[in-house]
């Protein structure tokens, strides 16, 4: 099983990570959203500024706007198999349907997190140039796990599996229009999920590694029970549910791809 999981995980992979659209869409929104915040970005942060805070700064800058990209690329990996037929085929496969998913879900998201890593990585590299610590690189690892690659891992399962179910055009245009009101929407002008523990964009581990509150993190708002005080275990909390509900659609994947394969 581990065997057949981890092929259905490198064939994921190698299929992902090859796909220009994934590499033009992330260096595209990662160089959007630096140019856009113009001095208030992490570029600007004053000399001598810990460099925990100042990739968690860089982090939670890019986590605005790359998981939309990550998201368009992955509304059709599953559909199109479908379409193509390389469905049919993994079905005739030695191994479950629920083998299938996971191996396609931790592929795909494993080909995602390398562009993603490595623009943080650069965001490193250039902040090195100016500040002289080696430490950036670390962090820059450390920001990457806590901060984008939870809220990468909830878009991804999401992405993979609503396609089934709605159009991968209209799961888009829905996707980005959640994301901008779940995450960016402050809950003060119309009630949202932002400033929730269930904000994929990363602002509650941001806060704990910046120490200080980012972004909406713990503002108040509907669901006040899922807006606590910024702190390590709320940033813990807010990891840990991400990954909880991501594992809903991907619990419905398995009989959904059956049946529009039999179908």
């Amino acid at each position: 099983m581990r065997s057949r999981l981890s092929a259905v995980c490198r064939y994921e992979f190698r299929m992902q990570i090859r796909k220009r659209s994934l590499w033009v869409s992330t260096a595209g929104l990662a160089v959007l959203i630096a140019v856009a915040q113009g001095d208030r970005g992490p570029r600007h942060l004053p000399a001598g500024t810990g460099a925990a805070e100042v990739m968690a700064s860089w982090a939670l800058l890019f986590s605005m706007l790359l998981p939309i990209g990550f998201g368009m690329v992955l509304a059709d990996r599953l559909v199109r198999d479908q379409r193509i037929g390389a469905a049919s085929l993994l079905a005739s496969l030695p191994a479950r349907t629920g083998a299938l998913v996971a191996g396609k879900y931790a592929g795909s998201v494993a080909a995602t997190s390398v562009p993603g890593l490595l623009v943080l990585l650069v965001a490193a590299a250039g902040e090195f140039v100016h500040r002289g610590d080696l430490a950036l690189f670390g962090w820059a690892v450390a920001a990457f796990a806590v901060v984008l690659l939870p809220g990468l891992a909830f878009v991804a399962a999401f992405a993979l599996v609503c396609p089934l179910v709605i159009s991968a055009p209209l799961f888009r245009v829905l996707f980005a229009g959640y994301w901008f009101w779940g995450n960016m929407l402050g809950p003060n002008y119309l009630p949202s999920l932002t400033g929730t523990l269930l904000t994929p964009i990363g602002d509650y581990p941001a806060s704990w590694l910046i120490g200080a509150k980012a972004l909406y993190a713990g503002d108040s708002g509907w669901l006040s029970f899922l807006r606590p005080e910024p702190g390590g275990g709320a940033a813990l909390l807010s990891v840990v549910l991400l990954i909880v509900f991501a594992s809903l659609p991907l619990a419905f994947a398995g009989p959904l791809m059956t049946r529009r394969t039999s179908s």
